[in-house]
């Protein structure tokens, strides 16, 4: 059973225990522990438990009907999530693998070789790619057609409705997808914007988790420059294809609001990329001879974008785009050569480049950051 000194134990290290370790002494069974358990106050237990790993709780859900309803909890599983928002995974996937691989950050930023966990694909396919990541749901495209959510920390996967373009047939000529949380009504959404084969026009579908079809939103929308819509702060972003203006989707009332890049100065820039770093909307700026990272500090305020820092230029890279910043400044950045992907960290305070030690792998597709979670999209 679990003893008084496991119980005032640092909770901060009960995640390294094993199952064994966790729920037994060698001079009792599990029985012992099903009956101990329950006399501690659950409010303890729940502040012990939401701090475990996924495969141990998985696994401790197994031994009762108690600690099953306890860990199967919604209001625990919110708890859960909100204390794994910093341990962030790095997922890799490549073209042609039924899996995707997951490394945990902290143990790259370390310059740990470690070995990456597996996460088979629920299906059998091989030709998908992932459009995006919310509380460890990650939200995939399967065979340019089908649109999945799985989380695979506890391999319970969605398959939503089939889309259809809102156009007449044949005239959609390219898709953008986005995914991310309505705050409102407390669901994840799918968006999915359709642009005509004329390149001037998109229409906005929209899929709410639990329900079985898609709406479309009436209203006209601006287009966007490529097939990557950005999730923050309950909206989606994209930069539109004519002035390079950002539009920003709400997800709540499903309107749009137009911002301005920010003012670069005597610099010239050559190309942007936009994405999100600590929870704010960024822009890498690149010049021909650096790339510079700025962020929103304060969303939806134009007046509020700041340099976050200077990337100089290696010959190495084609192009770079940042994907997730620690708190002591490392930058992890997905850099392209030869028109193959790979990640590389780059530290503000020192200026150098550092190569991360996980597997090499070839035909990378765009890696994403995601969080393990309890939470299902099986509705």
């Amino acid at each position: 059973m679990v003893s008084f000194r496991e119980v005032n134990t640092s909770i901060d290290d009960i995640s390294s225990y094993s199952l064994i370790e966790f729920t037994s002494d060698s001079s009792h069974d599990h029985n012992d522990l099903l009956l101990s358990l329950p006399t501690l106050p659950n409010d303890l237990l729940v502040e012990i438990f939401c701090r475990l790993p996924i495969k141990l709780l998985l696994q401790l859900r197994c031994l009762s009907k108690f600690l099953n309803s306890l860990i199967s909890d919604p209001k625990f599983t919110k708890k859960h999530l909100q204390m794994s928002t910093k341990n962030h995974h790095l997922i890799l996937t490549t073209k042609g693998e039924s899996y995707v691989r997951s490394y945990p950050i902290q143990s790259i930023l370390k310059f740990i070789t470690i070995n990456a966990n597996i996460h088979n694909f629920p299906v059998n396919e091989k030709d998908f790619y992932i459009v995006g990541s919310c509380d460890g749901i990650l939200c995939l495209v399967v065979n340019l057609f089908s649109i999945m959510l799985w989380n695979p920390s506890i391999k319970k996967f969605k398959l939503l409705p089939p889309v259809r373009s809102p156009f007449q047939s044949g005239s959609s000529a390219n898709v953008a997808y986005g995914f991310g949380y309505d705050t409102l009504i407390e669901n994840y959404k799918v968006v999915v914007v359709f642009i005509d084969a004329s390149g001037n026009k998109s229409k906005i579908k929209v899929h709410a988790l639990g329900t079985n079809f898609w709406r479309v939103v009436q209203r006209d929308i601006p287009v966007p420059v490529d097939g990557t819509l950005n999730f923050v702060s309950g909206t989606l972003n994209w930069f539109e294809d004519k002035d390079y203006n950002i539009v920003s989707f709400n997800l709540v009332n499903e309107s749009y609001q137009i911002f301005m890049q920010p003012d670069y100065g005597i610099e010239n820039v050559v190309s942007v990329n936009l994405g999100v770093l600590r929870d704010c909307l960024c822009i890498l700026a690149n010049t021909r001879d650096f790339f510079d990272v700025w962020q929103m500090k304060q969303f939806r305020n134009e007046e509020s974008w700041s340099k976050l820092c200077r990337v100089p230029f290696c010959s190495y890279f084609s192009s770079i785009k940042e994907i997730w910043i620690s708190d002591d400044d490392q930058v992890f950045l997905v850099y392209t050569k030869l028109l193959r992907k790979n990640v590389v960290v780059f530290d503000i305070n020192s200026s150098t480049f550092k190569i991360p030690r996980i597997q090499k792998i070839d035909s990378l597709i765009e890696p994403k950051i995601y969080v393990e979670s309890l939470i299902s999209p099986c509705f």
